[in-house]
């Protein structure tokens, strides 16, 4: 059987496969739809869902009717057009299982997803299947950077004792921080959208009529403006826990950015931004069946 780890998020998505004996693949995308319009040359990958054709990823930039994620329902409407995505790209059929995730503010809707033959868990807990055999601690604090969100879950003794989402302090709130120190000459890139904006801010650097323009002094201000807005927010919602916890994991695609937490006691897995559907994938191939969300 395959295991299907599937994080789906508003900015990446990000997914692991699993089997016996063998070594996990990888797929990561951007979380782009867009509605398919027929062209006379068209080699676009087109996914069929509900009678209707999308086009996904990379590809989505390429069409002009896109479909904005712009909220959780948004995520859940159109999971079924990522996973049948993820499906064809990867060209899994036959016996095969996939396990989800939804940050612990939304746990209320995971009989949404859990309806298309879906596993649901709280996102946290994926990155914390992933690394607690690395670990080894007593406690510990998952801090998921995400695009949208940032979500914390305190897991001791194999229980989750506590965990929320902190909305609009993801990824995403790190490129508009980015936005905000591009000086007045680049105008031109602060007008842009919000998806080049993104890739602008990943590379470091743009290119404007041929020419190379390096912005990672930009790049490297916003990151340090956005460590302490984390941090402070942190310590506002957990008080001492963010000092006296044994362990804190930071995962996501944020964690690339987050620089001295704290002293010791700070892990973050390899490929960090994978580490959640490493986790969904684990969980599948594992006998444990007392995660749900």
């Amino acid at each position: 059987m395959k295991a299907i780890g599937l994080d789906v998020g508003f900015g990446w998505t990000k997914v692991c496969v699993m089997e016996e004996n063998t070594d996990p693949s990888y797929l990561k995308f951007p979380s782009w739809i867009a509605y398919h319009s027929n062209t006379p040359i068209s080699e676009l990958e087109i996914v069929v869902a509900d009678g209707k054709e999308y086009v996904v990823g990379y590809d989505a930039k390429h069409e002009q009717k896109r479909i904005i994620l712009s909220d959780i329902n948004d995520l859940i409407n159109y999971y079924p057009v990522i996973e049948k995505y993820v499906l064809t790209k990867l060209k899994i059929t036959g016996d095969y299982s996939i396990v989800t995730g939804l940050p612990p503010l939304y746990k209320d809707l995971a009989n949404k997803l859990t309806r298309y033959n879906v596993k649901v868990i709280p996102q946290g807990l994926g990155i914390w299947l992933d690394v607690k055999d690395d670990i080894k601690a007593d406690e510990s604090m998952i801090v998921d950077i995400g695009f949208n969100t940032v979500d914390y879950l305190i897991v001791a003794d194999n229980i989750k004792k506590k965990g929320a989402t902190i909305t609009k302090l993801g990824v995403e709130r790190l490129v508009e921080l980015f936005r905000d120190t591009l000086p007045q000459e680049l105008e031109y890139l602060r007008q842009s959208s919000f998806q080049k904006l993104m890739l602008v801010f990943e590379k470091g650097y743009a290119i404007f009529e041929g020419e190379k323009i390096l912005l990672e002094k930009y790049k490297e201000k916003a990151i340090e403006h956005y460590n302490e807005i984390v941090m402070s927010r942190l310590k506002n919602e957990l008080g001492g826990a963010i000092e006296e916890i044994e362990m804190i994991v930071i995962a996501g695609g944020g964690a690339y950015y987050m620089k001295n937490l704290r002293k010791a006691g700070v892990y973050i897995p390899q490929n960090p931004e994978l580490s959640q559907a490493r986790g969904y994938a684990k969980l599948c191939l594992s006998s444990i069946h007392s995660w749900q969300i």
